[in-house]
């Protein structure tokens, strides 16, 4: 497996180290100039209560479970941008 390592930071500017398994990307796209969104194929399900409203009346009549889907995406910023790029090159 090969790892790459990058940096993600949240909205109270907290900084972390994470990483992602290159062999799972399956599209990147550049978005800007400094950022590109990494796409991985690691398609996954999810499930949470979800309020029930009756169409007809607007009204809540209960709570339902929902199952989506998903994949990763990814942001990569700045200098990981283009350690990202060099590893194509």
């Amino acid at each position: 497996m090969s790892l790459f390592f990058y940096t993600r930071k949240t909205e109270d500017d907290k900084v972390f180290t994470d990483s992602f398994n290159l062999n799972k990307v399956i599209r990147s796209v550049q978005v800007d100039e400094n950022k590109v969104l990494v796409l991985l194929d690691d398609v996954h399900d999810r499930s949470e209560d979800v309020p029930d409203v009756d169409p007809k009346t607007g009204k809540q009549r209960g709570i339902k479970r929902q199952r989506n889907t998903y994949s990763t995406e990814i942001n990569l910023v700045d200098e990981d941008v283009t350690r990202f790029n060099s590893l194509n090159n």
